[in-house]
């Protein structure tokens, strides 16, 4: 019993200890800080162009390229030549691994930059190709059942 107070053994705590909740809610808050710089996703910013057919593939090895705006040509997130490209391109398909090119590029990237990139990696014999794209907003359809596709002014 402790000395100078005046609660007896029946009586009820109405009183909630919250220093025990802080210290967890701060391990918890250091424990996010220090995870969401692994969490983020660190890349080159390009905006993709939409489209309503746009899929996603689950394939066996797949190159990510990723033509920039400016220029900058990238393998799986890092800078890289056309031919590195070819090089990496030509080692994959010697040990024979199935390759697919996921091609994402900016909407304001030349189409001569990313048809070179194709026929690169044609080759080396890599020839199935697939192209990031956004998928454009869900339209509403008409009476006859058709959608109807948005209109820019």
């Amino acid at each position: 019993m402790a000395v100078g107070s005046n609660l007896n053994d029946d009586d009820v705590i109405s009183e909630i200890n919250v220093t025990p909740f802080v210290d967890v809610v701060l391990v918890l808050l250091v424990i996010f800080m220090v995870t969401a710089g692994f969490i983020v996703n660190r890349g080159v910013k390009i905006q993709l162009p939409q489209a309503a057919t746009a899929e996603k593939l689950n394939l066996q090895r797949t190159f990510n390229i990723l033509v920039a705006n400016n220029g900058g040509l990238f393998l799986d997130g890092k800078p890289t030549t056309a031919e590195e490209l070819k090089a990496t391109g030509a080692a994959a398909r010697q040990k024979g691994e199935t390759v697919v090119a996921m091609i994402s590029a900016d909407k304001g990237v030349v189409y001569s930059s990313v048809v070179g990139i194709m026929d690169v990696l044609r080759q080396v014999g890599i020839s199935e190709f697939a192209f990031q794209l956004e998928a454009l907003p869900s339209t509403p359809q008409d009476s006859s059942g058709t959608s109807t596709p948005p209109v820019k002014p």
